[in-house]
């Protein structure tokens, strides 16, 4: 009883609405899905009114208003294949509770209408930068995300949110959880950024800002998903999700996911090959610099006690 008394009714009115108009619109109304989910909502009602509670926050306001099916999302595919929908209730609420308990009032605002530039440089008159930004167009995968610029065009991102560890089956308080890395431009842009950042991938250097963003919040275990949860999956897969983490960290038992500590695990340097250690450390020098200036960045945003 003290949950519903807590909560904003007229925030719980104009959600209802949206969800009822929604469904109208699309006449599925009578559908098995829609059933289904009014079912899946009404089983997780006790948690769904914390979420609204939660949402309803004034740092979440606006976003919430412009953007009401963040409310219910959940009940749909969110963050991965094969997790129940009770899980993904969980991760939504603790993703927005602990940017309420430990950003500034006005960063989803912000996050919201315009990028947040974490990194940049110029090499060889080509501009590459990282931007934090909100996943505006595929929002099912995640709420958060880092994306790769070069000469402003967006080329690669990683979508990712601030989860419980438990919901991996893991002992952490929290965890980073990386559920897409995509390819966003032309495979010329991504060749050219590459070569000028040191022959690294836009999506290492990514992970490098994701390094970046843990040292700034205090996470030292990030989880990246596994192809076969991986909810854009298509017949054929041109990233293998699986390789890609095999690189950071190790596959968690009985599950599809992958638990990579922070900071990333490096080979010796005396175990490479010597013609080889000189562009090794360059390398790594600059992926440092790059985590380094985005927890930097980060924690311009994040509210100190």
């Amino acid at each position: 009883m003290s949950t519903i008394r807590k909560l904003p009714f007229k925030f719980l009115f104009f959600t209802t609405s949206v969800i009822t108009r929604n469904i109208l619109q699309r006449r599925s109304i009578f559908t098995l899905q829609t059933w289904r989910r009014a079912v899946l909502l009404l089983i997780n009602l006790r948690q769904h009114l914390k979420l609204i509670r939660i949402l309803s926050h004034p740092q979440a306001t606006q976003l919430i208003i412009r953007y009401p099916e963040l409310s219910y999302k959940y009940l749909r595919n969110y963050i991965a294949l094969d997790i129940s929908t009770t899980t993904c209730l969980a991760i939504l609420i603790e993703h927005y509770s602990y940017l309420q308990k430990h950003f500034k009032s006005d960063f989803l605002d912000i996050v919201y209408h315009s990028t947040i530039r974490l990194w940049s440089q110029r090499i060889d008159d080509i501009s590459v930068e990282i931007v934090l930004d909100f996943p505006h167009t595929i929002d099912f995968e995640g709420d958060l995300c880092l994306i790769f610029k070069k000469d402003q065009v967006s080329i690669y991102r990683i979508i990712f949110v601030i989860a419980n560890g438990s919901s991996f089956g893991l002992a952490n308080d929290h965890v980073i959880f990386i559920s897409s890395v995509q390819g966003m431009g032309d495979f010329e842009d991504v060749k050219q950024a590459t070569k000028v950042c040191r022959d690294i991938q836009p999506a290492q250097l990514l992970m490098a800002a994701m390094n970046g963003v843990g040292m700034a919040l205090g996470v030292d275990t990030i989880v990246g998903i596994g192809n076969k949860n991986q909810i854009s999956q298509g017949d054929k897969f041109y990233f293998s999700y699986d390789k890609f983490f095999e690189n950071y960290g190790d596959l968690i038992p009985t599950s599809n996911f992958y638990k990579m500590p922070l900071p990333y695990a490096e080979k010796p340097l005396d175990l490479i090959d010597a013609r080889h250690r000189k562009r090794s450390l360059q390398k790594r020098i600059f992926k440092n610099e790059i985590r380094d200036q985005v927890a930097f960045s980060i924690r311009q945003y994040v509210d100190v006690p």
